[in-house]
């Protein structure tokens, strides 16, 4: 059951899932809205053929609210992204997602992830942090906005083992 509040869809029942290649055009379009600069249909495609990568998406009434992207290579892995559709944040989804993500990453073998936040991004910078994330570096200009201009990531890790 969902209701609305103030603009919000509040979400008092999600499922989460793995997402599959099927799912690519609702990734991407989930993508648009969220970023300045998103990724495609094909991106999202590309991402599942390779070896090890795995996504989750979060479902409410059988409408995509949002997913997770991590990419493994031996005991590290990426998170490439992490998008909630406007209308479900602040819900906790992000947080559902990134649990699922880290418990799937420690159970093959992964030791230590990696991400990037832009500076800016408060509300994901505090989901990380509170995941245990820390800041090791700052990529200056790393994010090109709508306008033209450049903002800068922060580059974080966890150590899971």
């Amino acid at each position: 059951m969902t209701t609305i509040n103030k603009g919000k869809i509040v979400v008092h029942n999600i499922k989460l899932r793995e997402a599959s290649p099927i799912d690519a055009e609702v990734m991407a379009e989930i993508h648009a809205e969220c970023f300045p600069h998103y990724w495609n249909q094909e991106a999202f495609t590309d991402f599942f053929a390779v070896r090890g990568t795995f996504a989750f998406l979060v479902e409410v009434e059988g409408q995509v609210a949002g997913f997770i992207v991590v990419r493994p290579q031996h005991e590290q892995a990426d998170i490439l992204t992490i998008a909630v559709r406007p209308v479900f944040r602040g819900q906790k989804i992000a947080k559902t997602m990134l649990e699922a993500a880290l418990t799937k990453a420690r159970a093959n073998g992964v030791e230590k992830l990696f991400l990037e936040v832009e500076v800016g991004n408060v509300a994901a910078t505090a989901l990380y942090e509170g995941a245990g994330f820390a800041q090791i570096d700052r990529r200056k200009l790393y994010y090109r906005q709508k306008d033209g201009t450049y903002t800068d990531a922060l580059v974080m890790s966890l150590r899971l083992s």
